[in-house]
């Protein structure tokens, strides 16, 4: 039987392969144009991502071997670094590292998957995966559709997100 958590993590894979369909075939001038983000170009939006998948992988092993989880310094760093990079690096970078937390998730056994609570450092407690992992989703669906409305105007969050972050 399927758990909430386990729904989430495939969301993030289904999510991931259909934004990552996308970016891999985007040139320098499609990475600069204007995203669903009204601030943001495409390539910051994936830059946001990546290194929301970077901090969000680092909770996740942290909670995985009993580590103290990253810290507003951690976070900064990782930020300042994604900052200095060139369009052509976000995205190549995005694929990376959300490939990495994917793979992190779905690598999580049933108990773990039942059992691991994480510390996200800005709730009063560490939550069930399930929790950690619908905050990924939110973020995720919303900024694919960011990237996507760029190059499709009818573009919508996945329905398979929509219902996972409604329920």
């Amino acid at each position: 039987m399927s758990t909430p958590a386990d729904r989430i993590i495939t969301a993030l894979r289904t999510g991931h392969e259909e934004l990552a369909a996308l970016v891999r075939d985007l040139k320098e001038d499609d990475l600069l144009r204007p995203s669903g983000a009204s601030e943001w170009q495409v390539s910051q939006v994936l830059s946001h991502l990546g290194s929301g998948a970077e901090i969000t992988l680092a909770s996740l092993d942290a909670a995985r071997t009993g580590a103290p989880g990253p810290d507003g310094d951690f976070n900064k760093g990782v930020w300042a670094r994604w900052d200095a990079m060139a369009p052509a690096e976000h995205a190549a970078g995005f694929l990376a590292a959300n490939q990495r937390l994917v793979e992190a998730y779905e690598a999580l056994d049933a108990e773990t998957r039942s059992t691991l609570r994480i510390d996200l450092g800005f709730l009063p407690e560490p939550v069930d995966l399930a929790t950690a992992a619908r905050f990924r989703l939110s973020e995720f669906a919303l900024h694919q559709w960011d990237v996507e409305v760029a190059f499709n105007p009818f573009a919508a969050v996945t329905p398979e997100a929509t219902s996972l972050l409604l329920d």
